[in-house]
């Protein structure tokens, strides 16, 4: 007698049964009971989360289907699981290239939103954001079905359709009014854009490269690394050193500045593309020509004017030809290559320096003593000038006293009348006098001392 099997399958079990000729499964919650020659194996439901997902292969046909999360999934006898996959999140400005396998269509899934992908689709590259397109952002790009170019500047989160490329985000360009850029368009004819017209700003167009200029820089303008795109037509200096022999034969080293402008664009990108190696080398030329014509003494003594005659020649049209104008060149600093030579003119230049010194102190010493001396000038004159002021202004008082003593005096002698003679008159008036003084000289701490004649004493013996 052969005793069977009972199995309790729970809510999230399954039992596979397998007999001689087929298989089947038994899901939980239930009871099964096992027949003779039945072989059962238990196994547990898949729980998938809400952003999981998995495929499901039928080993009798061979398709592959997807089950989603959230549930629990019991396969049924033929199939078998694959590993549990995550669904891929999108935000709202975010996208997602998918290929399908089976077909070749690329197709495009935009957030907000989970992709599940289907058994014959794989994702191409990354999750990308999309491009923020506004007043100076743009984007260019290039459909596949055809391949031309399209330059999208509607102001919006642009997400590229499956038959679009992206070649590349652009920002708007923005000129100042000293700044010119060159444009090379689909023909290679060039434009010229400049930030003193109304379109100052733009995008460039499909087709269409801002030209680069590769220009000489440094001291010595042997490497050709200043990388622009914008050009300033403002006046602008540059420095350049190079090597001269004199006519004594004497080898210096001159180090000059350039004062220059771009005034043509058209023509400096017609006849040239290193304008400011064109400038150094043509004036590295001349003023060699001419230091080669003149001696150490003559050139450092008007070495400016050397410099100045040798470069900026009115007949010479190179600089006009390249579209540049040179509006000076000053000597900077001038050494001797041989060091003892070197010295030697670093002596002179002292000397000459401590000589200039001295004439400047002796000039300086020279003014003070002129200006103390217009100082002691104009001391004298105001000191003259209150003198005069003090001698009037003591005649005019004593005018003015004279005059009313004359005064006192003719009142005086009109009140005695005309009976007495004038020499009384004036004994009287003298002797008034006399009193007054002797009065004003009581009321002091003055001593007077009288002698017999001023107060008519005499001694008689009787």
């Amino acid at each position: 007698m052969i005793i069977p099997w009972i199995y309790y399958v729970q809510a999230d079990e399954q039992l596979l049964v397998e007999s001689f000729s087929r298989r089947w499964t038994v899901n939980g919650p239930q009871r099964y009971t096992a027949r003779p020659f039945e072989r059962i194996t238990r196994r547990s439901g898949l729980v998938l989360g809400p952003t999981e997902y998995v495929y499901v292969t039928d080993s009798l046909s061979g398709q592959v289907r997807l089950e989603r999360g959230p549930q629990l999934l019991f396969p049924n006898a033929y199939e078998e699981l694959g590993k549990i996959l995550l669904a891929i999140p999108l935000k709202k400005n975010q996208y997602a290239r998918i290929l399908d396998r089976s077909t070749g269509q690329l197709r495009v899934e935009r957030g907000e939103q989970s992709v599940y992908l289907q058994p014959n689709e794989i994702q191409i590259g990354a999750i990308e954001a999309g491009y923020n397109i506004d007043e100076h952002h743009a984007v260019l790009v290039r459909s596949t079905t055809d391949g031309q170019l399209n330059l999208i500047t509607t102001p919006q989160v642009f997400i590229p359709t499956a038959e679009q490329e992206v070649i590349e985000h652009r920002q708007r360009i923005l000129l100042e009014n000293h700044e010119v850029v060159v444009i090379k368009d689909r023909d290679g004819r060039y434009q010229f854009r400049r930030g003193s017209q109304r379109d100052r700003s733009f995008f460039l167009e499909p087709y269409t490269d801002l030209v680069t200029f590769r220009w000489s820089s440094g001291l010595h303008k042997d490497k050709r690394n200043l990388v622009i795109t914008h050009l300033d037509i403002r006046p602008k200096f540059m420095w350049y050193a190079f090597e001269a022999r004199t006519q004594d034969n004497v080898e210096i080293l001159i180090d000059i500045t350039f004062f220059w402008q771009l005034a043509d664009v058209e023509a400096m990108i017609v006849s040239t593309d290193d304008a400011p190696g064109d400038i150094c080398a043509h004036a590295r030329s001349a003023i060699i020509q001419a230091v080669s014509q003149t001696s150490l003494e003559r050139f450092l003594s008007n070495f400016n004017s050397i410099v100045r005659d040798a470069v900026i020649v009115p007949e010479d049209d190179f600089y006009a030809e390249r579209g540049v104008k040179l509006h000076s060149v000053e000597v900077r600093s001038i050494t001797c290559k041989d060091p003892n030579t070197q010295r030697v003119l670093q002596e002179i230049i002292q000397e000459t320096t401590n000589r200039l010194n001295r004439l400047q102190k002796q000039e300086s010493e020279n003014e003070i003593k002129v200006k103390q001396l217009e100082g002691e000038i104009v001391a004298q004159e105001t000191r003259s000038r209150l003198l005069e002021l003090q001698r009037r202004i003591a005649q005019a008082e004593a005018e003015t006293h004279g005059l009313a003593e004359a005064e006192r005096v003719h009142a005086f002698i009109q009140g005695l009348g005309d009976d007495l003679p004038i020499s009384e008159k004036l004994a009287i008036f003298n002797i008034l006098r006399r009193q007054e003084a002797i009065a004003s000289l009581s009321q002091g701490k003055a001593q007077l001392y009288l002698t017999p004649a001023d107060i008519n004493l005499s001694l008689e013996h009787h």
